[in-house]
């Protein structure tokens, strides 16, 4: 009959729990990670481009971001969003406020907007609804988390027991 150590045993269960922890956190940052890039590549596809500047601004956990989404799990928070005040109006919509006067001109089909122009518009004060990039993508991710989550899991009890 072989013999156990308890000694030995308790110290392999330490060990192992220990490593499991920093592999379960590693776990948990790389699902966070790879949520929020496809947030990020979903919201990207969705913002509507006139010149490109918003989707170029939007990022992911930047300290300039003056408008954001947050996305948390247990214990990782990612932020996605951008440095443009005006994001927030193209997300949620907004109501023109009737007979502002907005300076610029009119080329074709689409309104330019020129602060010191002389022409320009005056608004009827309609709603504009939001786009919704962000909240769209954030959804779609969240209806693919489980397959996420579980390809982590089978990765990580890969690498906590490479032999079984």
């Amino acid at each position: 009959m072989a013999k156990v150590n308890k000694k030995e045993l308790e110290r392999l269960y330490k060990r192992v729990k220990k490593r499991s922890q920093r592999e379960a956190q590693f776990s948990m940052d790389r699902v966070a990670r790879a949520s929020a890039l496809q947030v990020l590549r979903g919201a990207q596809d969705r913002v509507p481009v006139r010149d490109g500047i918003l989707r170029a601004s939007l990022t992911i956990g930047h300290a300039s971001n003056v408008f954001d989404l947050v996305l948390s799990g247990l214990r990782a928070e990612v932020t996605i969003g951008t440095n443009l005040s005006y994001a927030r109006y193209v997300e949620e919509g907004f109501t023109q406020r009737k007979g502002q006067f907005v300076p610029g001109y009119w080329d074709r089909e689409k309104f330019i907007y020129v602060p010191d122009h002389p022409g320009g518009m005056v608004l009827k004060g309609k709603r504009i609804p939001g786009v919704h990039f962000l909240a769209r993508s954030e959804a779609e991710v969240e209806s693919i988390m489980d397959e996420l989550v579980k390809e982590e899991l089978d990765d990580l009890a890969r690498r906590l027991f490479p032999d079984g």
